[in-house]
């Protein structure tokens, strides 16, 4: 799971850790308010392959979004984390309770969207981790106009709580065989596939805050994600040439983008060291036959956590001044964590630009002075 290394770094120093006042997480860069919303969905075509008794496939996702400048005061800002799993993660760590609560999203829970038409992104979060510890990337997407859905992976994400109350607890083992972890991506694949249908479907996004009776209109989707939701990216853009492009945030790639390649746009987006040089998977997908322009970028001194809300947190939380400094490299990168998220929304949001609103700011033309941590492999 791509956590347990930082978890096992943190319980060296975090008992010295007291619970400080709420923080908030870093400002989005863009001019419009958050709104935001979970948004519950049941592919009843297929029954959950790693449930532990016969049940439909469940899928719990965030919605975040522009909002109406004139209404989303009268809104709250959601938890961070569901209750469960702050709670899971504060036992595990050995935290004060109460961490997790204190710290503050910039989105306002049930805001109306301020647009029914929308240009979709869809999201997946590492293997073994949760959607809601993203939020700076989708935070910030969001403000500059998109719809990002940010999807758990039920009995794969550590805990997804349900609006029943229900919850799922992964069942994954921490010691998979690479065979056993691509059913898992192939339950992501199919997730995914099935959560933009359910966007064009009217009577399902008409629940949402502001689309009213006639539901959203989807105009672009495009997707990406860490680690295995990284692969999923690639796999949701085999499986539906409706999807205009897609990034890999340091994921090995799995299924037959690694041979056949993609049609359309998509970026291989690694920490230092993880290359095509060294990950065959990403080798044989960049000499395949891919019929649309891809990129590969590698982000200085970051680690494969690095592409997670952690490190931006390790600096607002003030743990720096816990950890040896090798932990910190070790774990989450020397790069600086607020550089780090504001170098990957840059790049997310030029991608995005480019293959959902046909904008080209050039940054993908080769390396930017302002961005000296990129390099173009």
């Amino acid at each position: 799971m791509i956590l347990k290394p930082l978890l096992n770094a943190l319980c060296l120093s975090l008992p010295f850790f007291h619970h400080a006042a709420a923080i908030a997480l870093p400002d989005p860069s863009g001019p419009n308010k958050i709104g935001t919303y979970n948004f519950f969905i049941t592919d009843t075509s297929r029954n959950d392959v790693f449930a532990p008794t016969p049940q439909p496939r469940r899928i719990l996702m965030t919605l975040y979004y522009p909002t109406t400048t004139s209404t989303y005061a009268n809104f709250p800002h959601p938890e961070y984390v569901t209750p469960s799993i702050g709670a899971f993660y504060e036992s595990y760590l050995g935290l004060p309770n109460g961490t997790f609560k204190s710290i503050i999203p910039n989105s306002y829970y049930g805001a109306p969207v301020k647009s029914r038409n929308v240009k979709l992104i869809l999201f997946s979060p590492g293997f073994g981790a949760s959607r809601q510890v993203y939020a700076t990337l989708a935070e910030d997407l969001a403000s500059h106009g998109y719809m990002v859905a940010a999807l758990d992976a039920t009995y794969d994400s550590p805990i997804v709580e349900f609006p029943d109350g229900t919850i799922a607890v992964s069942n994954a083992n921490e010691n998979l065989t690479m065979g056993e972890i691509e059913k898992y991506y192939d339950e992501r694949v199919k997730d995914a596939v099935f959560v933009v249908k359910s966007f064009a479907n009217v009577s399902l996004t008409s629940v949402i805050p502001g689309a009213g009776a006639k539901g959203l209109k989807v105009d672009r989707v495009g997707m990406f994600g860490h680690s295995l939701g990284g692969a999923t990216s690639a796999g949701l853009m085999a499986a539906d040439d409706s999807i205009l492009g897609g990034v890999d945030l340091d994921g090995a790639l799995f299924g037959s983008p690694i041979t056949a390649g993609l049609k359309k746009p998509f970026v291989l987006f690694g920490a230092e060291g993880h290359n095509r040089t060294n990950d065959e998977t990403w080798k044989s997908f960049w000499n395949s036959p891919s019929k649309g322009w891809k990129r590969e970028l590698s982000l200085k001194d970051a680690r494969h956590i690095t592409f997670t809300d952690y490190p931006p947190l390790v600096e607002i939380l003030g743990l720096k001044a816990l950890f040896p400094k090798e932990v910190i490299e070790a774990v989450v990168g020397s790069i600086g964590g607020l550089r780090a998220m504001t170098i990957q929304r840059v790049y997310l949001k030029a991608f995005f630009d480019k293959v959902l609103s046909r904008c080209n700011d050039k940054l993908f033309d080769g390396p930017n002075t302002d961005y000296p941590e990129i390099s173009f492999l």
